[in-house]
């Protein structure tokens, strides 16, 4: 991964490491992908030994157990490594302490040891360079206010979507005042599945609260915006609206239903109003 982009991934079917993204040549992706199945295949042989020592030890013989390693290391300013750091998980529980090496004070023999390393460290270092336009760029958030009717009031749910980098603060606001978390639902930073993220938080307005006639607020801020996004709803105004249109239905009725009298009248009063002409061939007596 670099950041939250995902540039290569181990098939252990296969055996080989699978890129993803921009390489210069066929040929630096084909010496990528040999030192990657090298390399991947021994830290996937090694998580997946220590997970079957793990699983005897606690005897556990049923269901999906995972293992899980993470590495990192610190930087000296001059770009070379300092403090590497290696610790191991399974199934969420921290089973070692985590082990630290001091880089600059540590020398050895590796002789054929470290066989593909190297490789993979330029490999890294191209990806990034490839890589680093995708993952520094900054993408605005599209942000939305949505009212839907439920059972006793309103859910006003604050939905930013469409940004990048993932992080972001998004508040929604009544009166101008923030909303408790607690009294919130939703708030999870998740992928919308074309690079970007979206963040959703919803609350609940009861049939009383809509009678308050409070503004609410969803506000957001990201890395993306030199000032903040606000969008603005203001509770029983739809009540409102809605009275003043079924006022206005009525009156329109009644006006039609007004004319169509005037015009039913007016008809009858002129055929009543038409001279009665003798048959033809009638005599008076």
């Amino acid at each position: 991964m670099l950041d939250d982009v995902q540039v290569v991934y181990y098939d252990s079917n296969d055996k080989q490491s699978v890129y993803r993204g921009q390489h210069i040549t066929e040929k630096n992706k084909d010496d990528e992908a040999q030192d990657g199945a090298y390399v991947f295949g021994a830290i996937y042989q090694s998580m997946k030994d220590r997970s079957a020592k793990l699983k005897h030890h606690l005897n556990l013989t049923e269901g999906v157990q995972v293992q899980q390693k993470i590495t990192g290391c610190e930087m000296l300013d001059n770009g070379e490594q300092a403090l590497v750091m290696f610790k191991d998980v399974f199934n969420a529980i921290y089973t070692d302490r985590t082990l630290y090496y001091n880089m600059t004070h540590f020398t050895y023999d590796a002789g054929k040891l470290l066989l593909g390393w190297d490789g993979m460290r330029q490999a890294y270092e191209r990806t990034l360079y490839e890589n680093k336009n995708v993952v520094m760029r900054k993408v605005p958030p599209r942000l939305r206010l949505i009212k839907k009717e439920v059972s006793g009031g309103f859910q006003v749910s604050c939905l930013a979507f469409g940004f990048y980098p993932r992080h972001i603060n998004m508040t929604l606001l009544r009166d101008g005042q923030p909303v408790a978390e607690q009294e919130l639902t939703g708030g999870e930073v998740l992928p919308s599945g074309d690079g970007t993220y979206q963040l959703r938080k919803s609350l609940e307005v009861s049939t009383e609260e809509l009678k308050k006639r409070h503004n609410y607020t969803c506000t957001a801020s990201h890395l993306s915006l030199d000032n903040k996004l606000d969008v603005s709803w203001e509770s029983g105004a739809e009540r409102v609206h809605l009275s003043t249109l079924s006022v206005l239905l009525v009156m329109l009725l009644v006006v039609i239903l007004l004319g169509i009298f005037i015009c039913v009248k007016r008809r009858w009063s002129n055929t009543a109003s038409q001279p009665t002409f003798p048959l033809q061939g009638w005599t008076p007596t």
